[in-house]
């Protein structure tokens, strides 16, 4: 699974950004979604809001534009320090386990009704019921 922010009409709720750094991401997002199911991966979208501003760490979650300085991400709250990028990339993986967790939530078993249904992700796993992050992370 890859996730990506869904960028659609960010023009209209952005209008002084630089579009010219947009352009590239929509064609990363369009050949990534082209040659994926290619390799039996899927591709998905969740909305971007705050993702850069918002504290990664499951027991904070903070969002503020001052936890964000260029590529240097620090919580003013809980003083967790990371790249920027990084910090966004958790929140987004974490956004659409959340989302994912939300639909299994009426349906917490497998297709046969025998077996607990998991998302796991690279940083940590996500149960129907909390998210357990990969240990120092």
């Amino acid at each position: 699974m890859i996730v990506f922010e869904e960028l659609t009409d960010i023009r209209e709720r952005l209008p002084h950004a630089k579009w010219h750094h947009l352009w590239a991401f929509r064609r990363l997002f369009e050949y990534v979604s082209y040659k994926a199911p290619e390799r039996g991966v899927s591709v998905k979208q969740v909305e971007p809001n705050h993702t850069s501003q918002r504290c990664s760490r499951t027991d904070c979650g903070f969002t503020h534009d001052d936890n964000r300085d260029g590529e240097q991400f620090e919580c003013q709250k809980c003083g967790y320090e990371v790249n920027a990028d990084y910090n966004a990339a958790k929140n987004i993986g974490t956004r659409y386990a959340r989302k994912r967790i939300h639909r299994l939530r009426s349906s917490p078993t497998s297709g046969s009704g025998d077996a607990p249904v998991d998302v796991r992700l690279n940083g940590g796993t996500v149960n129907g019921e909390s998210y357990q992050p990969i240990a120092g992370d």
